[in-house]
């Protein structure tokens, strides 16, 4: 047979569509009059109902009219009636149900009948009993009722027999058509499955060894044998897959050189992403290490860990696609064998495939949480190890071959952020011992001038003792002497002002309430205080709040504007509220004013925060918040934190 394999294929196709074509559509015309049978089916239900509901309707009205005529009860009189009303609906109902011309004519002869019963027995019997005529009561009128009951029930029992054996006879159509159907299913599907194996045959005899040879030389090509090619050998289409395949290879071979120079961008690329990320913080960048390891060398979670100087290890960060991760803070020493041990003692990535019967603290841990495998690269923190980022299976599978390559890439990411956190870190703890060296130098002032005032009332004092000690005559003398104490006593207002504002002395001596107090005293715009703060704070605290409460009152006297203003200090969850709100004009522009920034310098460094909302004519109300622990830097006086075993910045 001549030509291609398509024209094959098609012929070979058109026969099998005929051939179950012709099966499944026998299927779907038997479906078809099985769907039509259980319609019937319902009707007849229905019918056989409405039957048994017009027998017992019409036994239920005799019974009734029998029940009048003894008691001549009204309400007997008005149930009749009501029933004989059902019984006309269930007459119609039959009419309407009936399906086939004897059915509609044994529906309509037995509506004719029951109609002749009421109107020509029934009801002149009822009018007869109404009138107290003895003939209600007679026997021969009782018979003739019983008569005609009998013969509409047997008209209703004729119409039953003609719909059973109309259902049976629908049912063994139904049977034989779904045979029928069954049979040519299974005869298609036999034709089917011995034309196909034919095909099957003709395929591997045409296709399949061809192919096989085409994927021997594939496997030459992945490899990385790209001067590999397939002989083009074959006729028609296998012909134009050999040909094509050559064309493949082709083009792998400048794919791959294409590809290296495109690794060589990549790797600029993350040169400049790892300045990129020194943005974040290292926990950040783990997670999203994480992820990516995922996708590219099968990973399913990743932790990291820190070297400490006793020999242990300390668990700062891990991820689990299914959130069950080593806790943070884990300390374990390390002893045995372990990727993170391997890494310790050679500096570089390593590789554990199994950690089945690996011995060690690491690895026990690591099997508790069903960890298999993993794969780590150092974190090399200004030129020292810092730790290792270590990424784990759980299922046994084995890593990507380049996983080591691809995890070192990430190691000098999070080593990156690591050196940002620290960096940031000892910034905040400079910016806060600047803060505290300048309340001390304040504090050092405010003595000095204490002890400056001091003299100089003592001075102030003998000044005014000596102009009562001059001569009268020495009226020149007295006259110049006495001017003395008055401009010493302007001097010392003066200094005691600026005291005030360097340092109160009451905000060390009383704490913040009572200096507050003061300071709402003194101020030039009305202020209403509510401050509910009973016990001593933080001093750094207690400077930051002062001081926020002291700008904005100055603020709020020298440009508001304002009639009042009001001052409130709360403690809430662990926080001093600072709040300070005037009904001036507003339109305030936190970035101009120095005084503002100094602030804001103040509370960010005490890890708090501070905001200014002023909408022209509305006012201005700053709000600031400060937690009420110090930061650990005032305790410890260095940058870094030794009480939180997962603190990354910790060397």
């Amino acid at each position: 047979m001549r030509g291609g394999l398509i024209p094959r294929f098609i012929i070979s196709c058109v026969v099998l569509i005929f051939v179950f074509g012709a099966a499944f559509s026998t299927l779907l015309v038997a479906i078809l009059q099985h769907r039509e049978t259980d319609r019937t089916s319902a009707r007849s239900v229905e019918i056989l109902a409405a039957e048994a509901e017009a027998e017992q309707q019409i036994l239920d009205l005799d019974r009734t009219a029998r029940g009048f005529i003894v008691t001549r009860d009204p309400v007997l009189l008005g149930r009749w009636h009501r029933k004989e009303a059902e019984l006309d609906h269930t007459y119609a109902r039959l009419q309407r149900l009936a399906h086939t011309p004897d059915q509609a004519r044994q529906a309509q002869e037995i509506t004719r009948d029951g109609h002749s019963y009421i109107r020509d027995h029934a009801t002149p019997m009822l009018q007869a009993a109404q009138r107290g005529d003895p003939a209600a009561h007679s026997i021969a009128t009782l018979q003739q009722d019983e008569r005609r009951i009998v013969e509409l029930e047997a008209e209703l029992d004729r119409l039953a027999s003609t719909e059973a054996r109309f259902a049976a006879d629908r049912d063994q159509r139904a049977q034989a058509t779904v045979r029928l159907a069954v049979a040519a299913v299974v005869g298609g599907m036999a034709s089917a499955f011995l034309l196909g194996s034919v095909v099957v045959g003709y395929t591997a005899q045409v296709i399949v060894r061809p192919i096989r040879r085409a994927a021997a030389m594939a496997g030459h090509l992945a490899r990385g044998d790209l001067d590999k090619r397939v002989p083009e050998t074959g006729a028609g289409e296998v012909g134009d897959l050999a040909r094509s395949f050559n064309m493949m290879g082709d083009a792998v071979q400048r794919r791959v050189r294409t590809l290296l120079r495109t690794a060589r961008k990549q790797a600029a690329v993350r040169r400049i992403a790892t300045r990129v990320a020194r943005g974040a913080a290292p926990a950040a960048v783990l997670d999203a290490a994480a992820a990516d390891l995922r996708r590219l060398i099968g990973s399913d979670g990743a932790h990291a860990v820190r070297y400490e100087t006793d020999g242990t290890a300390t668990f700062v960060g891990a991820w689990r696609s299914d959130g069950i991760g080593i806790p943070i803070g884990t300390r374990l020493p390390l002893d045995g064998h372990s990727v993170t041990a391997t890494v310790l003692r050679t500096g570089r990535p390593a590789r554990m495939d199994s950690y089945a019967d690996a011995l060690g603290a690491i690895a026990a841990c690591l099997r508790r949480h069903h960890i298999r495998g993993a794969v780590g690269a150092p974190i090399l923190v200004e030129g020292r190890l810092w730790g290792a980022v270590n990424a784990t299976v759980t299922d046994g599978r084995s890593l990507a071959p380049d996983a080591e390559a691809r995890l070192a890439e990430f190691a000098d990411l999070i080593a990156a952020a690591i050196a940002n956190t620290r960096a940031r870190r000892d910034l905040a703890a400079s910016r806060l011992r600047v803060v505290v060296a300048a309340d001390q130098a304040r504090r050092q002032i405010e003595r000095d001038l204490h002890h400056g005032i001091q003299q100089l009332i003592a001075i102030t004092i003998q000044a005014g003792g000596a102009v009562s000690s001059v001569p009268p005559e020495m009226r020149e003398l007295r006259r110049s002497l006495s001017a003395l104490p008055d401009g010493l006593n302007g001097v010392l207002d003066d200094l005691r002002e600026i005291s005030r504002g360097i340092h109160p002395t009451m905000l060390s001596d009383r704490g913040l309430g009572p200096a507050l107090k003061a300071l709402a005293r003194r101020s030039a715009v009305p202020v209403e205080l509510d401050a509910h703060v009973d016990d001593r704070l933080p001093e750094p605290i207690e400077m930051a709040a002062y001081h926020i409460a002291a700008e904005a009152l100055t603020n709020t006297a020298r440009h508001a504007r304002a009639s009042y203003a009001r001052l409130e200090l709360t403690v809430h969850d662990g926080r001093l509220q600072v709040a300070v709100h005037d009904d001036g004009v507003g339109g305030a522009d936190p970035a101009r004013g120095a005084g503002l920034l100094g602030l804001t310098d103040r509370v960010e460094a005490l890890k708090g925060s501070i905001t200014v909302s002023s909408p022209p004519g509305r006012g201005t109300t700053l709000r600031a918040e400060l937690p009420l622990e110090p930061p650990a830097e005032l305790s410890h006086g260095s940058s870094t934190t030794a009480g939180t075993r997962a603190d990354w910045c910790v060397s």
